[in-house]
């Protein structure tokens, strides 16, 4: 199994696609943070929560890079046919997609701890390059690192989740886009307040405290699990049971 594992954590950090997702991703997360906090509205400083607001939403807008590089683990060799040496190497299925999944969140904490980090200091930097002043700011830094770590986690594993039922690189990308914006903001308009408990939607209300007061972050993230178990019920059966090619 660690031999599994160690081929599916070179796999990659040997891509460099891995490494410009993640430049990316600090690019979009930096831009936003540093606007945020120097061009921020008087009214916006006065909030207590507006560095742990500005930092999850920065963490929002990057995590689209995680679940790219979720299903380019899977996606390339499907796309190169190297699965088949892949699956031929190891004696079990399964060990191999249990290595992806645990590469991918071992992956996606180091991901969402330097996003973090990174926001956490580049709104600093622009709140001291505009001469902010803020108000003294309320951070519960265990509640926000869980909250922050389970939608990187989340996110990068529907990446994956994607790619492991549709073994196909653009279908399964695509999908983390239109599925969320399209899709279940269609799907929002049927079921009003009750779209809160669609995947992506669940997902997006761990990151945020919700507004509305209807749903918890920890009951969101039960959602959002729930999902997950079916659906890798279902890919781990197809990924299992299909032909490799």
């Amino acid at each position: 199994m660690m031999a599994t594992i160690k081929a599916e954590f070179r796999k990659l950090i040997t891509v460099r696609t891995t490494y410009g997702l993640i430049l990316l991703g600090l690019a979009i997360n930096g831009l936003f943070s540093f606007l945020a906090s120097y061009k921020g509205a008087a009214t916006s400083l006065m909030d207590p929560h507006f560095i742990a607001g500005n930092v999850s939403t920065g963490m929002s807008m990057s995590a689209f890079a995680a679940g790219i590089i979720a299903v380019l683990l899977l996606a390339n060799e499907y796309r190169h046919n190297t699965i088949m040496y892949t699956l031929t190497a190891s004696n079990s299925r399964s060990k191999v997609l249990a290595a992806k999944i645990l590469v991918t969140l071992l992956f996606a904490v180091v991901f969402t701890a330097f996003m973090t980090a990174a926001s956490f200091l580049i709104t600093k930097i622009g709140l001291h390059f505009n001469h902010h002043a803020l108000m003294a700011q309320t951070i519960p830094y265990a509640e926000l690192w869980w909250r922050i770590l389970f939608f990187g986690c989340g996110y990068a594993l529907i990446g994956l989740l994607f790619v492991t039922l549709m073994r196909n690189q653009i279908i399964s990308i695509i999908g983390l886009f239109v599925i969320p914006a399209t899709v279940e903001g269609v799907l929002s308009l049927l079921l009003k307040h009750n779209s809160i408990y669609l995947p992506f939607s669940a997902l997006g209300e761990t990151l945020s405290p919700p507004s509305n007061g209807e749903i918890t972050a920890a009951r969101a993230a039960l959602v959002f699990l729930i999902y997950m178990v079916v659906g890798w019920i279902v890919a781990w059966t197809l990924f299992v049971k299909r032909d490799a090619n």
